[in-house]
C-alpha cells in the first residue's frame, strides 16, 4: 500500500529537500543498478547494454498541465510518437505520484536513432549507497539511502517509428512525497514553443491510448464509493419485479466481485427475433469511462438497438470474457448467434473461439478504420492512407481485387514493414467487405461508409458516470428505446410510406415492411435508374444478365459490373454483389433483372419476417420496470386474461375431454378473434390516412390518429 503525506511537518519537508538536492544530477556509477539484470525483451535488441555519463543522465521535468486534467497511468500497449513525448508524459505521471525518475538506461541503434529507453525512479539502485557530485558514498540514514526501488517503463522503438511501453512496474517501495513536486519544471534544452507542442500531442496520444482496447490487462474489481451495494439492490429489484430475470456473478477467493452480468425477460425474450446477430461494445469499459461496462445488443425489425444483456468485467483478458460468454450463453438457454461484430481486441477474439466455435466473428469496419488513423499517424501522407484503404476496404467487390490494390498501396506508400498493417492484412477476412459479404449480418455493419456498430448506451454513459450513477440511469435507457419502438410500430401499422416508383414489387414491399425497412427497400428501387443491362447467356430456363451501374467514387465517376442470374422456373435471383445475403435488402441488380423478365411478385422467400410489420413478437408483451406508458393498459389486460386462462386449463386438464374440448374452442375462437382484429387494424389505418389528409389540409402534415 503507498501512503501518501497529505501535509507533512515543516521539518520532514525540509529534511527531504535536502536528499533532493543531493540526488541531482544523477549518475550511473559502477557499482549502480544498470549492472544488474535487465528484464529487456531482446528481440530485435542488442544484448549489451551501455551506462551513461552524468550529463546524459538528466532529470527530465515538464513545463504545464492542468492539474484536473485525466492523467492515466503507464500501462502496456500505450504508444507515443516521439520520445519527447515519453519523457514528458512520464515526467508528469511522477510529479503527479510524487517521486522523481532518472534516464536508467538507453540505446541507439547504428543509424543513431533511440532503440529503447527505461525511466526509472531515482531510488532504484543497490541499498546503502546514494550518488552525488562527488561520486558514491556511504550513509547510515535510511532515509537517504537508494533502496533498490523498482517502478519504472520500459520504452522500445516500433517498426513505424513510434515509441511504445512494454513494461511498466507502478508500485515503489518507499513513501512519495508530492508536496516536493515543483509544478513548473521544463525539459532542459526546450524551447517554450517546442514544449506547447509537445504537450498537446501528450495530451493527444494519451487520449488515444486511453480509448484502446490493447492496453495492459490489469485486474480492477468492481465496486466502490456505494457502487457495489447499487448494484446489488438493483438486481435483487428486478429479480423481485420480473421472474425471467437473469444475473450472475463471478467472485475471487476473497469474495470480491469481479465479473457480473445480467439481462432481464424482455432482452432474452427478444433474442428469439432478432439474436441471430449480435454486437459486442465494449467501448463503455474503464479504460474510457468509470463504468466497466460491456454489452450485447442487436437490431429489431426497424434497425433500433436492441439489448441482450449487460456485463461489467474488471478486466479484459480471455478468462473474463470467457466467464461473460458463457453466462451470456446460459441465459440465452444455449443457443448461440450466427454472427457476432466486434473491434479489434485478441482477448475477446479467443473467447470467442472458445464459447462459440460455430460462430461467425467480424470486426467493425469503422473500428478498423478508426484504429488506422492511431497506427499510421506518424506518417506524413496519413490522410491519404487512410482514404486509400477506406475505399478499397469498402469498394473492391472479389477478394483478388482486394488484394491486389491493396499491395499496390503498400508499395506506394512505402508500407510493406509496418507490421500492424501486415497482421491486419493477414486477418483481412474479419473486417474486408468483399469477404464478409456471403453471410447475413441484418444491416449492423453494412457497405454503406461511416456506419458502425450500434452503441446501446450513448448519451447515458459518460466519462465521469460511476457505476452507481449508471444503475439509476439504466432503466431510463432501456424505456426509451422501448418507446421508441413503440412509436415506429404505431407509424408503421397506422400509416403507409408513398412508393417513387409503379414498380408492383415495390408495393408488395410497402404492405410487408416497417417504414424503415422499406425505406431501404426504395432505395434500391431508385438506384435501379443508375443500372444498365445486358444478356451474358440464356439457357431457355436460366438467363445470366451483366449489370452495369454508374457510381461515384472519391467524387470521380466510375464503373461496376455485376452478373445476375435468373431462374425462369421458380424465380430465383441470385446477384454477385450478394447485397441480399448481406443485408436481407433485395438489390437494384436483382430488381432490374426482375423488371427485365416482367415478373410482378417476388417470392416470399424475399420478403424476410426479421423486416415485417405484421410479425407478432412475443416479447413485447414482456411485463418490465420500464415499461411504455402507452402499453401498460394492454398489459394488464394480458396478466389479467392469462390468468383465467389458467384456471381453465387447470379444469379441462382433468380429462381428456375436456380438454380437447377446450382445445377445439380456442382454436375456433383465434380465426374468428385474427378476422376481427385484423378488421379492427385496417379502420385504424383509414382513420390514420383520413387524419393525415385532414391535417395536411389544415397545414399540419404531422398529424396522425
Amino acid at each position: 500500500m503507498i501512503t501518501r503525506l497529505e501535509s507533512p511537518p515543516l521539518f520532514v519537508v525540509l529534511h527531504d529537500l535536502i536528499i533532493y538536492l543531493e540526488f541531482v544530477p544523477c549518475e550511473m556509477g559502477d557499482d549502480g543498478d544498470s549492472q544488474a539484470p535487465l528484464d529487456v525483451d531482446s528481440s530485435g535488441l542488442e544484448e549489451n547494454l551501455t551506462s551513461h555519463s552524468p550529463d546524459e543522465c538528466k532529470l527530465v521535468e515538464i513545463n504545464s498541465f492542468d492539474d484536473n486534467d485525466v492523467f492515466p497511468a503507464p500501462r502496456v500497449g500505450m504508444v507515443f510518437s516521439s520520445e519527447d513525448e515519453v519523457r514528458l508524459y512520464y515526467a508528469k505521471f511522477a510529479s503527479r505520484q510524487g517521486f522523481r525518475f532518472k534516464t536508467r538506461t538507453s540505446k541507439k541503434g547504428d543509424d543513431g536513432k533511440l532503440k529503447y529507453l527505461i525511466l526509472a525512479c531515482t531510488r532504484a539502485g543497490n541499498p546503502g549507497v546514494i550518488r552525488g557530485y562527488k561520486g558514491i558514498r556511504n550513509t547510515s540514514d535510511s532515509s537517504r539511502k537508494l533502496l533498490n526501488c523498482k517502478a519504472k517503463i520500459i520504452v522500445t522503438l516500433c517498426h513505424d517509428g513510434t515509441f511504445r511501453i512494454n513494461k511498466a512496474v507502478l508500485d515503489h517501495n518507499h513513501e512519495l512525497l508530492p508536496h516536493l513536486v515543483s509544478k513548473d519544471i521544463r525539459i532542459r534544452g526546450k524551447r517554450t514553443s517546442d514544449l506547447k507542442d509537445i504537450e498537446v500531442r501528450v495530451k493527444r496520444t494519451l487520449e488515444q491510448n486511453d480509448c484502446g482496447n490493447d492496453l495492459q490487462k490489469e485486474r480492477r474489481f468492481i465496486g466502490r464509493d456505494g457502487d457495489s451495494k447499487a448494484l446489488q439492490k438493483y438486481l435483487v429489484r428486478m429479480q423481485e419485479k420480473d421472474s425471467n430475470f437473469f444475473y450472475a456473478i463471478d467472485w475471487d477467493d476473497s469474495f470480491r466481485v469481479r465479473n457480473v452480468f445480467w439481462a432481464d425477460g424482455r432482452s432474452r425474450a427478444a433474442y428469439i427475433s432478432f439474436g441471430d446477430v449480435v454486437t459486442i461494445d465494449t467501448s463503455y469499459l474503464s479504460n474510457r469511462y468509470e463504468v466497466p461496462l460491456a454489452t450485447f445488443a442487436g437490431v429489431n425489425h426497424h434497425g433500433q438497438s436492441v439489448l441482450f444483456g449487460c456485463g461489467l468485467l474488471s478486466c479484459e483478458d480471455s478468462e473474463s470474457f470467457i466467464w461473460l460468454f458463457q453466462s451470456w450463453l446460459r441465459c440465452m438457454s444455449g443457443v448461440p448467434p450466427q454472427g457476432i461484430i466486434t473491434d479489434q481486441c485478441k482477448s475477446m477474439q479467443n473467447a470467442i473461439e472458445a464459447v462459440f466455435p460455430s460462430t461467425r466473428h467480424r470486426w467493425c469496419l469503422s473500428c478498423v478504420l478508426k484504429k488506422l488513423i492511431q497506427k499510421i499517424r506518424g506518417y506524413d501522407q496519413c490522410t491519404s492512407i487512410r482514404d486509400h484503404v477506406e475505399n478499397v476496404a469498402y469498394a473492391t467487390l472479389t477478394t483478388n481485387e482486394f488484394e491486389k490494390n491493396w499491395k499496390k498501396i503498400m508499395e506506394d506508400f512505402g508500407l510493406e514493414d509496418n507490421k500492424w498493417l501486415k497482421e491486419l492484412f493477414l486477418e483481412r477476412h474479419r473486417w474486408v467487405l468483399t469477404f464478409v459479404k456471403g453471410d447475413f449480418w441484418a444491416g449492423m455493419s453494412s457497405n454503406q461508409r461511416g456506419e458502425s456498430m450500434h452503441a446501446f448506451f450513448d448519451g447515458y454513459v459518460s466519462r465521469q458516470t460511476t457505476l452507481k450513477q449508471f444503475v439509476d440511469q439504466y432503466d431510463n435507457a432501456l424505456q426509451d428505446k422501448v418507446e421508441k419502438e413503440f412509436v415506429a410500430d404505431i407509424h408503421s401499422s397506422s400509416s403507409t410510406q408513398a412508393c417513387v416508383t409503379k414498380s408492383p414489387i415495390e408495393r408488395q414491399f410497402q404492405s410487408a415492411y416497417t417504414h424503415a425497412k422499406f425505406l431501404e427497400a426504395q432505395n434500391e428501387f431508385v438506384g435501379k435508374a443508375d443500372c444498365n443491362i445486358s444478356v451474358a447467356s440464356d439457357n431457355n430456363s436460366i438467363c445470366h444478365y451483366n449489370v452495369i451501374e454508374d457510381m461515384i467514387i472519391g467524387d470521380e465517376p466510375k464503373e461496376s459490373v455485376v452478373e445476375v442470374t435468373f431462374d425462369r422456373v421458380n424465380r430465383d435471383v441470385k446477384c454477385s454483389c450478394q447485397l441480399f445475403v448481406f443485408r436481407g435488402i433485395l438489390c437494384r441488380h436483382s430488381l432490374v433483372v426482375l423488371s427485365q423478365e416482367r415478373v410482378k411478385e417476388v417470392p416470399c422467400k424475399y420478403i424476410l419476417d426479421r423486416w415485417r410489420k405484421n410479425v407478432k413478437r412475443k416479447y413485447v408483451n414482456i411485463k418490465t420496470s420500464y415499461g411504455v406508458q402507452h402499453l401498460k393498459p394492454r398489459m394488464e389486460r394480458l396478466e389479467l386474461l392469462c390468468s383465467q386462462f389458467c384456471s381453465v386449463a387447470d379444469f379441462a386438464a382433468e380429462f381428456e375431454e375436456t380438454s380437447s374440448l377446450v382445445e377445439a374452442t380456442l382454436c375456433n375462437l383465434k380465426e374468428k378473434l385474427e378476422a376481427w382484429a385484423s378488421h379492427l387494424r385496417k379502420s385504424a389505418q383509414v382513420n390514420g390516412e383520413e387524419a393525415q389528409c385532414t391535417g395536411s389540409f389544415f397545414g399540419d402534415g404531422n398529424a396522425m390518429v
